[in-house]
């Protein structure tokens, strides 16, 4: 059987649904992909800079700071 997933910190979270027990051992292959880099601050400032110059209209902060959490932790354990 071969369940594909993706590694999240320490939590290994499978893909359709697929679920294992509780404290189930699983083996992990890493398969080479791109190669990601975290981008420097130069680059975030560059990016947060084109952002805002776009000046889209957006809802309110707290409520989308509340989507943007939501949306990142809803696949977690």
């Amino acid at each position: 059987m071969t369940v594909r997933g993706i590694v999240h910190g320490n939590h290994v979270i499978l893909e359709d649904g697929a679920s294992l027990p509780e404290s189930a051992q699983v083996e992990v292959y890493v398969l080479n992909g791109p190669e990601r880099r975290v981008p420097t601050q130069a680059e975030r400032d560059a990016a947060l800079k084109d952002l805002l110059s776009m000046n889209l209209p957006v809802a309110d902060w707290e409520q989308m700071e509340q989507e943007i959490i939501q949306g990142a932790t809803a696949c977690l354990p």
